[in-house]
């Protein structure tokens, strides 16, 4: 059987003669053509990179590809750093929102136990008012939870479990109500049960869910001034003058105008981001030391007040036997005063302080009456509404405190708003400017490379 041949025709250069296949009559020796070696002439890519890179001219392409890196990296991380800083501020604006939600329900839980053990005072003979007030708390507290668990998935199971206690607590409170007005003394042990669990189940779960969303806006206020970011920019912008130096060096020429106006263009782009980003770290930080510590000092005056009103009507409740919750009474009195003193203008922390002075002196008098023997007589002054009585104190500082709590919260929440409004633009313009800057670069190094042709 004969050899397979190839029907692909290889060209033969001229004068000479094809060669025949082994064996024909082209003669002894001779092999057939074939594709490769009809390549063979052809330059592999190996050679082809050596001399690319070869000498001076290999040295510039090299370091201008370096060089359009480096342009762009200083473009990246100066969006990168704008953008950074702007969404650390938004995040930062969402976790102060969940610390002020928690801290609503803080205090709206120990203003329905304040509500509930001063309406139990009176027997069956709770006022509509002071019904409707104690449903009023506790359909906020639920309003609360839902709303807090929409607004932060990485507090979901916290408020699961917090809105199951809550519950738990209202059934308790309506348990005491109803053996209440049967004049049954058991009643005074389910509302006892009911404060007690409240205090030590529901409210460290709402402290936790504030200490983890204070954690996050702290940290977030940290990172809104994406210093890192900065300095790699800045490190990239270094390396790019860097080549600037040597390309003058090695071609004796002072000026690349291309080059020079890249290195300009990077330098105004990466100050602008970096005095942007300044701002915005710098305004942050003032809203958290400024209105947002106002917010969280007026929570605390708030939810430190209402427990010890609910103190308050415990220690009437235990008939004698006032002692534990008198100390809790005094504490809450030294933690309000504490809060008070974080509170701002000092005209404000005045006003606050001798308000809450009033009510301190009311308390006081219903002290007076019940360790005298005259129980009644502090009930009565306890859970009377009139002019000048402790719960008319009481409700003139929580007002007050109220009112600049609301303020200092919308406050907060217009400031962050406003931070950082024109970084998406400016990122926008020195992504651009970075592109234009990358061209400079390869307009100022194909310059240099055609003198060398």
């Amino acid at each position: 059987m004969s050899a397979p041949t190839t029907n692909i025709p290889v060209s033969v250069p001229a004068g000479q003669r094809s060669p025949a296949p082994s064996g024909g009559r082209g003669g002894p020796g001779t092999g057939p053509a074939t594709i490769a070696g009809s390549l063979s002439g052809i330059p592999d890519a190996r050679s082809v990179v050596t001399r690319l890179l070869h000498g001076t001219p290999g040295r510039m392409r090299v370091l201008g590809l370096v060089a359009v890196v480096a342009a762009l990296v200083v473009g990246a991380v100066s969006v990168s750093a704008l953008l950074g800083a702007q969404a650390a501020v938004d995040r930062a604006a969402t976790n102060t929102a969940q610390v002020v939600r928690a801290q609503t329900m803080h205090v709206e839980l120990l203003r329905a136990d304040a509500l509930a053990t001063n309406a139990f005072l009176v027997g069956g003979l709770e006022s509509p008012q002071s019904r409707a007030q104690y449903e009023a708390a506790m359909s906020a507290v639920a309003r609360g939870i839902s709303e807090a668990a929409a607004a932060q998935p990485a507090d979901a199971e916290a408020l699961g479990a917090l809105s199951a206690q809550v519950q738990q607590y209202a059934a308790l409170v309506e348990q005491a109500r109803t053996n209440n007005r049967q004049l049954l003394p058991v009643g005074a042990q389910y509302l006892r049960q009911a404060s007690a669990g409240l205090r030590a189940e529901a409210i460290p779960t709402v402290e936790a869910v504030v200490t983890a969303n204070e954690k996050r806006s702290r940290d977030e206020f940290s990172h809104s001034s994406s210093v890192v970011l900065l300095v790699l920019g800045a490190l990239a912008l270094a390396v790019l003058v860097y080549v600037a130096v040597w390309l003058a060096r090695r071609t004796h020429r002072y000026l690349n105008r291309s080059l020079t106006g890249a290195v300009a263009l990077l330098l105004v782009g990466l100050v602008a981001a970096a005095v942007t980003v300044g701002n915005i770290s710098r305004d942050a930080q003032a809203v958290d030391r400024g209105s947002y510590t106002q917010v969280k000092a007026l929570a605390d005056v708030r939810t430190a007040a209402y427990d010890a009103r609910a103190q308050e009507g415990l220690g009437l409740v235990a008939r004698g036997q006032s002692g534990d919750s008198e100390k809790a009474f005094t504490a809450d009195v030294r933690e309000v005063s504490d809060a008070i003193n974080d509170v701002t203008p000092r005209q404000t922390r005045q006003s606050l302080g001798e308000q809450w002075s009033a009510y301190t002196t009311k308390h006081g008098e219903i002290r007076a009456a019940d360790d005298s023997g005259d129980w009644e007589q502090a009930v009565g002054l306890a859970t009377s509404t009139g002019s000048g009585s402790a719960t008319a104190t009481f409700t003139t500082f929580d007002t007050t405190a109220s009112n600049l709590r609301e303020d200092a919260s919308r406050e907060v929440a217009a400031s962050l708003d406003g931070i950082g409004g024109r970084a998406p633009w400016i990122a926008l313009a020195l992504g651009a400017a970075a592109l234009a800057a990358a061209w400079l670069v390869l307009r100022g190094f194909a310059q240099r490379l055609q003198e060398y042709r």
